[in-house]
């Protein structure tokens, strides 16, 4: 079959036809018949009907029109930086404000809006950028099409605007008011008369959760584009954060009536400003990251991630990790095997850490419990428990990148501003120390109600010298704990940390790229209440197909259940021990039980480490009371029933 012929030079540079599934642009083809210059109120005054469809408006023009009109309709549009519901309900509100503000300053727009001859409406379902105005009257009809929107500069020919007009052109009449009246029915939710004639907007007032149109029982479809920012640079600057060395440029650059002069002192100032509030270390680059479940797309710092990988990087990537994992059998002083454990659910929570907060968003909304979902996750142990070492080749597997954030950013008023520069992209303190943590981190941990749509989760590192924490921290993070290390100054350790360096010289990202394809492919259903048995599962299985020998046991699929569980271990062994060593401490009280330490101190740092609901009432001081029951449950063990005897505890453990 012969190619048609283009009837173009545009239809020949582009293809003669859409491509399959693309759907067709809407050309109106005109003549041109001259141009003349016309005022607002000349090409208004004599009709006594207005339809106008834009997006951005000024209202004084509504004022003004609606003076010389008989009958208005306004159907506001939006544009598409509008990539989130938040944002579409606060345009709402903001929309609604200013038009209650125009109502009361001017009586004709109240009058009018009372009895039905102004009507505003919002669009929902689609996405409009048109700007239309259709006049009729005793003059005839008129069309008003082009770039201008129905505002003050539009029409004052301050700005570079066209004005395509057509006079009584029947054709072009019918086909504007079918788009017009079309899109109104289809897709435009009326904005009620008590919105605007009230004293105040009340969130019940936006459309958005109050339509004022026939079949308002049904429900609403509002169309969010929750997805990447627009490419134009505009877009950009709109959609996303402005970066932090820009941010107080207004106090070096004043601007006067919207004018900025900017001399050369001016600038140096500016510069030198800009300069000294950048992320300007080597290690720490502005980073941010923006994930898009619904398209399926991760863009880091505005470039988009190749989620396309070759089995053959992503085997690299596996056999790098596994014989990573192999060199924690070279740590003494603990239990290697659960090291890796651990360390695996530590892995199993960092690389799901970007999806948390859609994790957070939804239990929030729905008023469900949010601890299952922790934000911050925190290694601590001796100093060569391989947990620095550790976050870095995560980092790099993940972003292809290293790097610790300066600790003395770890403040209470710097990490609200850190969240919405990195976005999901994670934030990363190592080495605290305790001032440090108590001073800053408690309160950040427990003031947990983040309201972002994208944030990061926040790792720390720390060494054993900070071994307890409060019970609200422990709930509220993913705490992992090691007492096993790698011996200083030994050949052992100087050859690990030499083929450490050369597996991380081929480590690629592979891995958690085909990790997040599958994230995604399982989103699809409804979203997981257990992340960490969610992402280990996942990647036990990439290991599993990707591996050339059989999975160790520290690869396996873990619940937040068996972490919460183990996370307790810790002060179990401690008390364990105290049972062993100093039964004397101890005393039996038919139901009660009380631990008595000389140590107050100790005492102190011991109850921070036991779950609240063990400790009853009346526990100070040097003095711990458990309820029988309870710890027994938890230490699984049976304590003597019947009156104590003297001697027990050392007949018990063999004692005299």
């Amino acid at each position: 079959m012969a190619k048609r012929k283009s009837s173009s030079p545009m239809m020949s540079m582009f293809g003669d036809t859409a491509p399959a599934g693309e759907p067709g642009l809407q050309i109106v083809r005109a003549t041109f018949q001259g141009s003349d210059e016309r005022s607002f109120t000349d090409l208004i005054t004599g009709y006594t009907r207005l339809r106008v469809l834009t997006y951005s408006n000024s209202l004084p023009i509504i004022s003004r029109a609606a003076t010389l009109m008989d009958e208005m309709e306004i159907i506001f549009g939006r544009e598409d930086i509008l990539n989130a519901m938040a944002q579409y309900v606060y345009y709402q509100e903001l929309l609604l404000k200013e038009l209650l503000a125009e109502a009361k300053q001017h009586s004709i727009v109240r009058q009018k809006i009372d009895d039905g001859t102004l009507r505003l409406y919002v669009v929902q379902e689609l996405i409009s950028h048109e700007k239309l105005f259709l006049l009729d009257g005793p003059p005839g009809t008129r069309i008003i099409s082009g770039s201008a929107n129905f505002s003050d500069t539009a029409f004052r020919g301050h700005q570079n605007e066209s004005y395509i007009c057509f006079d009584d052109d029947p054709a072009a009449w019918d086909y504007f008011e079918a788009k017009y009246e079309g899109l109104k029915s289809r897709s435009a939710t009326g904005i009620a008369k008590q919105a605007i004639l009230g004293d105040a907007i009340g969130i019940e007032d936006l459309p958005v959760f109050s339509p004022a149109k026939p079949g308002a029982e049904s429900p609403q479809i509002i169309v969010v584009t929750d997805g990447p920012p627009a490419p134009t640079l505009i877009g950009k600057v709109l959609s996303q954060r402005t970066p932090k060395q820009y941010t107080g440029l207004n106090s070096s650059i004043t601007t006067e009536k919207g004018i900025a002069r900017i001399d050369r002192t001016v600038a140096l100032r500016a510069v030198q400003y800009a300069k000294s509030n950048a992320r300007s270390e080597e290690s720490n680059p502005e980073e941010y990251l923006s994930i898009y479940p619904e398209q399926g797309v991760v863009e880091l710092s505005g470039k988009r991630i190749d989620l396309d990988v070759a089995e053959a990087d992503i085997r690299n990537d596996v056999a790098i990790m596994l014989e990573y994992w192999r060199g924690y059998e070279l740590f003494r002083g603990g239990d290697p095997q659960r090291l890796m454990r651990d360390y695996f659910t530590f892995m199993s929570w960092f690389y799901i850490s970007p999806f948390i907060c859609d994790f957070r968003n939804r239990a929030m909304a729905r008023d469900e419990y949010l601890m299952d979902y922790p934000i911050v996750g925190l290694l601590y142990g001796k100093s060569n428990c391989g947990k620095s070492e550790l976050i870095r080749t995560l980092m790099l597997s993940m972003f292809g990148k290293e790097g610790f954030l300066p600790n003395d950013w770890l403040t209470k008023s710097t990490v609200p501003q850190l969240r919405q520069q990195n976005r999901r992209f994670p934030m990363v303190f190592d080495d605290l120390d305790r001032t440090r943590f108590d001073n800053h981190v408690n309160s950040l941990v427990k003031d947990d109600f983040i309201s972002l749509k994208e944030y990061p989760a926040l790792v720390l590192s720390m060494n054993a010298e900070k071994d307890t924490f409060e019970s609200e921290i422990r709930k509220r993070s993913l705490i992992i704990y090691t007492g096993a290390a790698l011996p200083d100054h030994t050949g052992e350790s100087r050859q690990l940390g030499n083929r450490i360096k050369q597996l991380k010289r081929t480590l690629g990202t592979a891995l958690y790229r085909d990790y997040l394809v599958r994230v995604f492919e399982a989103l699809e259903d409804e979203p997981p209440t257990d992340i960490l048995q969610f992402s280990s599962s996942i990647l036990r299985d990439l290991f599993a197909e990707h591996s050339s020998e059989p999975l160790p046991a520290w690869c396996r699929v873990v619940s937040m259940d068996e972490y919460t569980q183990a996370k307790h271990d810790k002060v179990k062994t401690e008390l364990a021990q105290i049972w062993e060593h100093n039964p004397l401490t101890w005393k039996i009280q038919g139901p009660t039980i009380i631990l008595k330490l000389d140590d107050m101190h100790a005492a102190r740092k011991l109850r921070k480490d036991i779950p609240d609901y063990l400790i009853s009432p009346g526990s100070q001081g040097d003095q711990i009371i458990f309820q029988r029951g309870d710890l027994e449950a938890f230490l699984d063990i049976t304590f003597p029933r019947g009156p104590e005897k003297p001697g027990f505890f050392q007949r018990l453990f063999g004692r005299t």
